[in-house]
């Protein structure tokens, strides 16, 4: 009998063991899970919070645009889309290799990113007038560019279309572009400034002004050149003056890219 009570016993205090261990595990299982959601929770909300502050940095790199063109990049970041840039005007402004526009096309991509914007090039030996009569602005729409910066043929237009036919030649490109493309933005700017010029700076001022009177963003880039009536200013230019040096390029190109880049 002693016997059995003694096997009895060893019975029950093994089965109250084995349910101990299994609801241990149990709780264990249960808390292992909750530690598991509760990370997964944390991690979705460091990558949510990451890429917020992600799209805030890129977005004030773009406080100097207009604010439309900061609109369309703000649509085009949430929507995972790649905003196009596309600069575009006479030869003035440079080559995929040279000029101005490689620098600002480099800077702009490291700033922003390649996966967020592209920027392109479209350059014309014309004047305004001969671009529009060869009806070149559909090209230029076929580029479906969010946001033109625009240089309006107005050094090669210098003794060639009167400023009031360049004013009327601009107004015709970007209506007929934002005909096809209605959310374009454009920006313009002046071609680079010349030594001791008489008739060339009025013109400039002249495109200024319809800029300031149509609200549409200037890129005052001559404020940055040395005066153009000292000697000083020809080592901004090549000798024959048919384009800016290399010192007068970096000039033009620091200016478009603290423009651009918010610096």
């Amino acid at each position: 009998m002693k016997t059995f009570f003694t096997i009895l016993l060893g019975i029950a205090c093994l089965t109250v063991l084995v349910w101990g261990h299994s609801n241990w595990n149990k709780k264990i299982a249960v808390a292992s899970n909750r530690t598991s959601t509760s990370s997964s929770i944390d991690g979705d909300n460091s990558q949510e919070i990451t890429t917020n502050s992600s799209q805030e940095d890129l977005l004030a790199y773009t406080s100097n645009w207009p604010p439309a063109a900061v609109e369309t990049f703000k649509k085009a970041i949430k929507e995972k889309k790649t905003y196009k840039i596309l600069f575009f005007g006479s030869p003035a402004i440079g080559s995929d290799t040279s000029g101005s526009y490689p620098k600002v096309k480099e800077k702009l991509l490291e700033t922003f990113g390649n996966k967020n914007i592209k920027v392109g090039l479209k350059t014309f030996n014309t004047t305004s007038t001969k671009f529009i009569s060869m009806n070149n602005q559909e090209e230029i729409a076929a580029e479906k560019a969010d946001l033109i910066v625009l240089e309006p043929f107005i050094l090669l237009n210098n003794g060639e279309v009167l400023p009031d036919n360049t004013l009327t030649d601009i107004t015709k490109m970007m209506n007929d572009i934002k005909a096809k493309n209605p959310d374009t933005t454009f920006i313009l700017q002046p071609s680079y400034p010349l030594y001791q010029a008489k008739i060339y700076p009025s013109q400039v001022a002249v495109l200024k002004k319809f800029a300031e009177e149509n609200k549409i963003a200037y890129l005052d880039h001559w404020t940055a050149w040395p005066n153009s009536n000292t000697e000083a200013f020809k080592e901004y230019l090549l000798p024959d003056g048919s384009a800016p040096s290399e010192k007068g390029y970096q000039v033009w190109s620091n200016y478009l890219i603290k423009y651009f880049t918010n610096q």
